[in-house]
């Protein structure tokens, strides 16, 4: 087979050299988008049913990483494209960036770095932090990247709490909350793993930080659009928060007029937490493997759209 009788992928991201290696022979990028047979994305990718219809011969659309809120599944199903993604590539990092967000924000590390760097040596209360050990941890959503979060978290002597409606069993220690009312009341610290559907759209609000322990704090590394900003800031201004940790906005990239950016009682990173070699690695095999397999005609291990295998837009 000649290359240009090659599969086409279209790709928005800088593939892992491995990943490129595994694609050599079987399939060949294109820098054009509406030419593609399959297109590996990122974050950003916005897959709603127009983008769809610029790609008439696309087959498959492979999310490298775990979110695909921003991919129009039903759309997608409608159009016979198949849609992937890599669950399981970024837990182990985004699990150990939730920690560090975690420590940054509880003992201010980014605001002291920054006063030291200006010439500014500041021992002074504004700097004092807070302990993890014996603290209590609350998780909403325990999932894959929740449930590693525990397990680091138990190093650090964390009490953890979980809320997830899932009735799936939660290993020891985590106990989970009976609603996710008992969990904020409880917590000192709230790290958020929810997927982003309608009925979590602004999970967290006025009404859920006021039920929140004075001075607790924060982190999210799931999705922007789960928190309601306006009521977080105005939680933060207020004290009713001691501090958040942000990997993840609404919408992104946020404003640079967001009052949140700038907050000094907020550590704020742009959506990196899965952002490792071996997590790239990990999520860029992944999505290629997922690829090839529907080029050669098989079906891929994490479809999010199973029910159009028998009508798949190529075998139309």
């Amino acid at each position: 087979m000649n290359d240009s009788d090659l599969p086409r992928i279209w790709t928005d991201a800088t593939l892992h050299p491995d990943a490129l290696t595994a694609l050599t022979g079987a399939a060949q990028l294109t820098p054009n988008y509406h030419e593609a047979d399959a297109a590996i994305v990122g974050s950003l990718f916005n897959g709603d049913q127009a983008t769809l219809h610029r790609a008439p011969h696309l087959r498959v659309i492979a999310r490298l990483g775990m979110g695909y809120d921003r991919i129009d599944l039903a759309a997608a199903s409608e159009a016979g494209v198949l849609v992937t993604h890599t669950p399981a590539a970024p837990t182990e990092s985004t699990a150990e960036f939730t920690i560090a967000l975690m420590l940054a924000v509880a003992r201010r590390i980014p605001t002291a770095a920054a006063l030291l760097q200006s010439g500014v040596w500041d021992q002074s209360s504004t700097l004092v932090g807070i302990d993890l050990a014996g603290r209590t941890l609350g998780l909403i959503g325990c999932g894959r990247i929740g449930r590693r979060v525990a397990e680091i978290s138990a190093v650090f002597h964390l009490n953890v709490i979980a809320f997830d409606p899932s009735p799936v069993a939660l290993p020891s220690p985590i106990r989970r909350a009976e609603s996710l009312t008992h969990l904020l009341a409880e917590a000192d610290i709230i790290s958020v793993h929810a997927p982003l559907t309608a009925a979590t759209h602004h999970l967290l609000g006025a009404a859920e930080f006021a039920r929140m322990k004075p001075g607790a704090l924060i982190v999210n590394t799931s999705r922007g659009p789960l928190i309601d900003e306006a009521a977080l800031l105005a939680a933060l201004e207020s004290k009713q928060l001691g501090g958040a940790g942000l990997d993840v906005w609404d919408p992104e990239p946020p404003s640079q007029d967001s009052a949140l950016l700038r907050h000094p009682h907020v550590v704020a990173t742009p959506h990196m937490a899965a952002f490792t070699h071996e997590g790239k690695q990990r999520s860029h095999l992944c999505a290629t493997a997922q690829v090839l397999a529907v080029l050669r005609r098989e079906k891929p291990h994490a479809l999010l759209n199973p029910g159009i295998w028998p009508n798949q837009r190529y075998d139309l």
